[in-house]
């Protein structure tokens, strides 16, 4: 069973992945990062776990949309890939991957994160 450095770092194999991080959703904190760390990186961390948040709380609990399991921000130069994992109410982990948009495609870059993202939980 690969470890959870190991399972992030597959991430990294990805076309246009500058980095990968798993983030509690509660409190904004990172739990393991690998890839290119910038100074900002705690910051962009909590702000998504802040997003996450407030876009559970928007459609709430059994609401029509369902669960919430994805969000996609697109940049000049960055497209973010945050997934949802192990969700509880209030809680759960946050797996946030950060690209180069110039490297990658964002339809492609979701299905690759969908894809890898069971193996961080195993």
């Amino acid at each position: 069973m690969p470890s959870l450095q190991e399972s992030l770092r597959q991430f990294l194999a990805v076309e246009g992945v500058r980095t990968a991080v798993l983030v509690d959703i509660a409190t904004g904190m990172i739990i393991r990062s690998v890839g290119k760390t910038d100074a900002d990186l705690p910051t962009a961390a909590a702000c998504m776990a802040d997003e996450a948040r407030a876009a559970r709380t928007a459609l709430g609990t059994g609401g029509s949309a369902g669960d919430l399991s994805e969000i996609t921000t697109l940049t000049a130069s960055r497209l973010q890939v945050s997934r949802i994992l192990a969700t509880q109410p209030g809680e759960g982990l946050l797996l946030f991957i950060d690209f180069e948009r110039a490297r990658s495609n964002a339809g492609l870059a979701a299905l690759r994160v969908d894809q890898l993202a069971p193996a961080v939980l195993a």
